[in-house]
């Protein structure tokens, strides 16, 4: 559950939602080299361990950066085990990763304030 709830504060916006690449949100449209939509394009096979590193130190020459000063090692790891485990997670954990939404949406009947 806290993986979850760190990849909707860190990460959604730019590695998007349960809908996958059917909601890529208009940041990740933007950047080149395009990051996975990962519900779609998926880590599970990867190791725990390799996620850990690359959510850690970031990958050179790409828009993923190092969350290394910014998140605790138990936190990445969290990060981690949700990214190896989202295909196949409980019921009650698959409800909350359902609710994560990738861009903020603002309803046409609410007014924008500047």
């Amino acid at each position: 559950m806290n993986g979850i709830h760190l990849f909707a504060q860190n990460c959604a916006v730019f590695h998007g939602s349960v809908k996958g690449t059917a909601s890529t949100s208009p940041i990740a449209k933007g950047l080149y080299q395009k990051p996975p939509q990962l519900a779609t394009d998926g880590v599970e096979d990867d190791l725990e361990g390799y996620s850990f590193w690359k959510i850690k130190h970031g990958i050179r020459l790409t828009g993923m950066p190092s969350f290394g000063s910014s998140l605790s090692d138990q936190q990445i790891w969290s990060l981690a085990l949700f990214l190896k485990h989202m295909d196949k997670l409980p019921p009650a954990i698959q409800q909350t990763w359902i609710q994560v939404q990738n861009w903020p949406l603002v309803s046409v009947n609410q007014p924008i304030h500047k």
